[in-house]
């Protein structure tokens, strides 16, 4: 082998080489003009495989300050409540925060032979998850769930003029209770600030002294309207 095919010879080899290696360095991203190109199929991958978190890249939070007003049954007895929460929003589909309500219910007669009248009044609050299903849909569903303590409290009432107006009021009983409130609402976004809904709930409730108090009679559903204001 003379000197000029040894020589062309080992140019060939050197160029094979070196279009090898651009091809080993563009398979990890890297171009010949020192530019990177996209992810490589396998991180993609990865990516889309990873665990995905309410706190995650892209997430948005709000929040809402919520008002509602309600019809409810107490021991039989007609009775009013309202109430209001207040709550952050993750991602539009969960709000978690605290909620509380007030009730009074109408008046009644005592036993059989008694001339007094009573009525049921109290409150109770605690945590609230609610899970909001489709919610930028301009009418969608949350549910709701209060889970908390709150008392009751049978009074005797005097100068009764209707059954929710007296003058004066003396606490005969009082007790304690925890209670789980779950409920479903339907909502209806009337602005991007405000929300309106009706929906209905169900209190359980579990006694602190079951000697003094049936749970029974605070155990119902309730009806009502909600209000809310905030960043959806």
């Amino acid at each position: 082998m003379n000197r000029k095919s040894l020589i062309m010879l080992i140019a060939v080899v050197l160029s094979a080489q070196f279009t090898q290696a651009q091809d080993t360095l563009h398979l990890f991203g890297n171009r010949n003009d020192g530019s990177t190109e996209a992810k490589m199929p396998d991180q993609q991958s990865r990516n889309r495989n990873e665990i995905q978190t309410l706190t995650g890249p892209g997430s948005h939070f709000g929040f809402y300050f919520g008002f509602t007003t309600g019809y409810s049954r107490i021991d039989g007895y007609d009775a009013v409540n309202a109430g209001a929460s207040v709550a952050l929003i993750a991602n539009h589909s969960l709000a978690i925060g605290f909620s509380g309500k007030g009730f009074v219910s109408e008046s009644f007669r005592g036993d059989a032979g008694s001339s007094a009248n009573y009525n049921y009044a109290g409150g109770y609050g605690g945590l609230l998850i609610e899970p909001i299903l489709f919610p930028k849909r301009p009418v969608h569903l949350s549910f709701p769930v209060l889970l908390g303590a709150g008392g009751v409290a049978r009074n005797r009432v005097s100068g009764m003029y209707h059954p929710y107006d007296y003058d004066d009021f003396f606490i005969e009983e009082a007790e304690a209770f925890l209670i789980a409130e779950p409920g479903v609402e339907i909502e209806l976004n009337v602005a991007r600030w405000l929300r309106m809904g009706v929906g209905i709930s169900y209190r359980i409730v579990s006694s602190l002294d079951s000697d003094g108090f049936n749970p029974a009679e605070m155990d119902g559903f309730n009806g009502g309207l909600s209000l809310k204001v905030g960043l959806f």
